[in-house]
């Protein structure tokens, strides 16, 4: 008798009001076989998220209106076992220790190497994977 493996390609979402960087990011994120999920304003992630629904977060620091460590401290409360990179174009190192302090997966500068933000993200879905309890829905 076979027994069949099913196995679920990682759903990363972009979130950044600068869309050019969206779309590039979402076409890295192919190349590396996951699939992806853009948003040009975090309002419009929250009003998407739903806990497990993604399996990792990659979000820019500075946005119009809510900031990444704004986005960040509303899924403490929602999907605290969320993985989240941030991503900057400034030096910010208050920000960035405050990111990591509240459990960010890591805090990088642009422009970002593309091997580099391939080991974080695998680095955040092995995190979530060891953390995530069976009974999260999730999407195909």
């Amino acid at each position: 008798m076979k027994v069949c493996e099913l196995t679920l390609t990682p759903i990363i979402a972009v979130v950044d009001d600068d869309l050019s960087i969206c779309n590039a990011l979402a076409e890295l994120l192919e190349v590396f076989d996951f699939k992806c999920q853009i948003f040009d304003r975090p309002e419009k992630f929250l009003a998407a998220h739903t806990r497990g629904r993604f399996d990792c977060l990659i979000t820019d620091l500075n946005m119009k209106g809510m900031s990444g460590l704004e986005l960040q401290e509303k899924l403490s409360a929602t999907d605290p076992d969320l993985p989240i990179i941030f991503m900057s174009a400034q030096l910010a190192p208050e920000a960035k220790a405050r990111a990591l302090r509240l459990g960010a997966v890591a805090f990088l500068n642009k422009p970002i190497s593309d091997d580099v933000l391939h080991g974080h993200i695998m680095s955040a879905l092995n995190r979530r994977s060891m953390d995530k309890p069976d009974d999260l829905p999730r999407e195909p």
